[in-house]
């Protein structure tokens, strides 16, 4: 969805992040931090981890998607 929002192509599915971020994570089992184009995963060893977005102009627009269709779903700017 962010990269609609940024008026770019979906990429190939066979590369998504999710393959990308679980080959990451096999590969450097050492690390904590998958870093994206668009966000940073920190991730930990009980499964749990923590998305940081990079673009906030895009989580804006995507925000605005969701209080549109959801109103009351997000708290007040």
């Amino acid at each position: 969805m962010l990269y609609l929002l940024d008026g770019k192509n979906i990429p190939d599915n066979r590369h998504n992040v999710s393959i990308r971020f679980m080959d990451f994570v096999r590969d450097n089992s050492h690390q904590q931090v998958f870093e994206d184009d668009l966000f940073t995963i920190r991730y930990f060893q009980k499964g749990s981890g923590h998305i940081t977005f990079k673009r906030l102009d895009l989580v804006e627009k995507m925000n605005d998607i969701v209080a549109k269709h959801f109103p009351g779903m997000l708290p007040a700017k």
